[in-house]
């Protein structure tokens, strides 16, 4: 069988990592189906892409020529995109028919009646996948709630009741939800990670990646720091901060206020080997810390998973359902405004490193047979074989091409 998977991100916007993800999830269809097409949005074009030798390469380029000359001003911004929206959507039945497509895996579309006419095709298998569920969080201000209200409530339940098949990546436990609906959690790409080297010194160096947001809740470290060295400590202990943010001039001046520019290091973005020689120079990386401010109580971060499979030990504050209570190598700190203890910190890891030397290598291990984008998508593939045995699928291709 054929899928082609449409999202209407932009490959070249801030946020690297969701296109990064969207690639590895077409990766892990290819190794199930003999074709496998991606189809995303550019600035004023969209892309179409051919999964191959586990990478993606350009096939067709299809021009939107609309509103070109407009500036990028608030004013605009939400009609050009609508519109970009709705041109992109145009091309979606000829990229079907030909390229003989037979599953439709549709990452969250906003709803509206182009999708649906396209989604009434009962010779696909349609699957919706929500990339963060439930998704009426995401909708903070008025505006956004204004086309929550017009667009998702009353057409997300026809959309999904035009769809085999529904993926939800959910972080919370026990969800009611429809027969339709697959939960499963963030996955990565494993194999584009690389596993940090081991060494022994006698300081520690704590790590954080984040495009930083006050959610991040990078303030806990600084404020811990800061305890921590009122008490004249013997072990020097060293915060790098890799990345950007809204909350960076924050986090910079919070560093200021408490006299610590000798021990809190700023980066700046770092990628590829630059990032990974910052990463082997640390010890024990840190997750979100502070998702309560926004009212999330669990989490299914990328950035956890890559510290995983890099083989860093990580502190989160929220659960995550990848990463049960006996799993040894992650540190829990309450989800609450409180300084972290560094003390409590560093006694863990020092314990940790004497019962697991080897803790990269269990890591990264953990990451291979759990967190990897071939393993999330597995009871996805699953379904959609199901359905396709049911739907007769499989007959009406052979039948096709005999």
């Amino acid at each position: 069988m054929n899928l082609l998977y449409v999202a209407f991100i932009r490959e070249n916007s801030v946020y690297k990592g969701v296109f990064k993800k969207v690639i590895s999830q077409c990766i892990a269809f290819k190794k199930e189906f003999e074709n496998v097409y991606l189809y995303i949005s550019r600035n004023d074009e969209a892309v179409l892409y051919k999964v191959e030798k586990g990478n993606i390469e350009e096939i067709k380029i299809f021009k939107y020529n609309i509103f070109s000359a407009f500036k990028e001003e608030s004013k605009i911004t939400d009609i050009k995109t609508f519109l970009r929206y709705n041109a992109f959507l145009k091309y979606l039945n000829e990229i079907i028919r030909l390229h003989k497509i037979h599953i439709l895996y549709v990452r969250k579309l906003l709803p509206t009646k182009r999708l649906m006419t396209i989604l009434k095709n009962n010779r696909l298998i349609k699957v919706i996948e929500y990339p963060t569920y439930p998704y009426e969080g995401e909708y903070k201000s008025i505006r956004s709630k204004i086309k929550q209200f017009i667009f998702e409530n009353n057409n997300s339940k026809k959309i999904e009741g035009l769809v085999n098949l529904v993926v939800a990546i959910s972080a919370e436990k026990n969800l009611k939800v429809g027969k339709k609906f697959i939960l499963i959690n963030n996955g990565i790409q494993v194999d584009s990670v690389k596993v940090k080297k081991q060494d022994k010194k006698n300081y520690v160096n704590l790590l954080s990646i984040a495009n930083v947001a006050l959610w991040h809740g990078y303030d806990r470290i600084i404020k811990g720091l800061h305890e921590y060295y009122k008490n004249n400590p013997e072990k020097e202990i060293y915060y790098h901060f890799v990345g950007e943010g809204p909350e960076l001039t924050n986090l910079k001046k919070l560093t200021k206020e408490l006299s610590l520019e000798k021990y809190v290091i700023f980066h700046g973005t770092k990628t590829g080997e630059d990032l990974d020689k910052v990463v082997d120079e640390c010890d024990i990386a840190f997750g979100s810390l502070g998702n309560h401010r926004k009212g999330l109580y669990a989490d299914s971060a990328l950035k956890n998973r890559e510290y995983c499979a890099r083989g860093i030990p990580f502190v989160i504050a929220s659960e995550d359902q990848d990463f049960p209570e006996s799993f040894p190598f992650v540190f829990r700190v309450p989800p609450d405004e409180s300084p972290i203890d560094i003390d409590k910190v560093i006694q863990w890891y020092e314990n940790l490193s004497m019962k697991h030397p080897d803790f990269s290598a269990q890591m990264r291990k953990y990451a291979e047979e759990n967190l990897s984008w071939d393993a999330k998508m597995r009871p996805v593939i699953n379904r959609i074989n199901s359905i396709a045995e049911l739907e007769n699928v499989k007959s009406y291709i052979q039948s096709v091409e005999r």
